[in-house]
């Protein structure tokens, strides 16, 4: 049966990875090789991808560069027939678009989850040549990631096609279960926060503006990261280990967001954040950073946009938020424009051509 490709740098929880789990799960023609790790361990790491079966290939790249992961990837093409291969991010770009070339396979799309990595110089070098090498059409993810991958590595034409979530599986639900089934205090006001523990993410800045806001406001970091026990220690050192609450990873989170009373997303960068649709999909307001394709993810009546590295400004709308709730729910902003199935058609559309 003849295939699709999606290349991943490695398949673990996140947003880019989401979008190519849901894009699987939708078509079973779709293969997700996933460069590092194998797939025992990627399953293992990760229990959502057990269901995928011969869907899910790990090369189990070393650290460091692996030429010899060309041929290899390029022999994984030519025996499972792949029409089409479509990378997420640099490395897969490098190593699965010389592949593609290598096995002969004229559809080559590139997809940008971001621009901001492109600041690095030796990543817009490096871009720049695999542009002429591999040639590939570009999708980006927003706008904005479109404008600034054209200003960084001079690419002009590209089609944008949004992230899209499962609009079934995200849902309005009830507060007082999910609180109980997370172990959440049933009468604080919660400010969710779910994401990657980084420092590109910005829970600091969340933990800091919190101390601006009255003891009944409480923080629940969901996800995993190497910033974990510095967030730890920021929230015991300015007096809130009380009211910060770190979950760890989340396998479904839709069945956490009900718990929130708003999703607050501090990052220092971002493309077209998947998780901002899903909370307001489950009928949340959100409050998020003025940076990447992040305006364009924000219901403009019911979400608010602050600077990045500002507590001032994240405290002040979370305060504006609970005095002035949303008069109506931010689901409709993101049904159906940000339906899964809708991305699911546009890249099928694009894979057809």
């Amino acid at each position: 049966m003849p295939t699709h490709f999606h290349i991943v740098q490695r398949m673990a929880p996140g947003g880019i990875e989401t979008v190519v789990l849901d894009l699987a799960r939708m078509d079973p023609d779709v293969v997700i090789v996933s460069l590092e790790g194998t797939r025992e361990s990627l399953v293992a790491h990760w229990p959502a991808l057990a269901g995928l079966g011969r869907q899910l290939v790990g090369l189990g790249k070393p650290a460091g560069q692996a030429w010899l992961l060309v041929p290899v990837l390029a022999a994984l093409m030519r025996k499972r027939r792949a029409q089409a291969v479509v990378t997420h991010h640099i490395g897969p770009l490098l190593y699965g678009g010389l592949a593609a070339r290598l096995a002969g396979i004229t559809r080559r799309i590139h997809v940008e989850h971001d621009g901001w990595h492109y600041a690095n110089g030796r990543r817009r070098r490096l871009a720049r040549a695999l542009e002429w090498l591999v040639a590939p059409k570009r999708v980006a993810v927003s706008h904005a990631t479109a404008g600034q991958v054209a200003e960084a590595i001079g690419v002009v034409h590209q089609i944008v096609i949004a992230n899209g979530v499962d609009l079934d599986r995200f849902q309005p639900g009830s507060a007082r279960y999910a609180r109980l089934r997370f172990g959440l205090p049933l009468e604080a006001r919660l400010i969710g926060c779910i994401g990657r523990l980084e420092i590109v993410k910005g829970q600091d800045v969340l933990i800091d503006a919190l101390v601006r806001l009255p003891q009944e406001w409480h923080a629940v970091l969901a996800g995993q990261g190497s910033q974990a026990d510095a967030l730890r220690a920021r929230a015991e050192a300015n007096g809130l280990a009380g009211r910060v609450h770190f979950l760890g990873h989340v396998e479904a989170p839709e069945s956490l967001f009900p718990a929130f009373d708003l999703l607050a997303l501090p990052s220092r960068a971002e493309g077209f954040p998947r998780v901002l649709i899903e909370a307001q999909a489950a009928g949340l307001p959100v409050i998020a950073t003025k940076v990447g394709g992040v305006a364009e993810a924000v219901c403009p009546r019911t979400g608010y946009l602050v600077p990045p590295e500002n507590p001032d400004a994240l405290a002040e709308c979370i305060r504006q938020l609970a005095e002035m709730p949303p008069v109506t729910s931010p689901r409709s902003f993101v049904d159906p424009r940000f339906s899964h199935r809708e991305m699911a058609a546009q890249y099928r559309a694009l894979l057809a051509t």
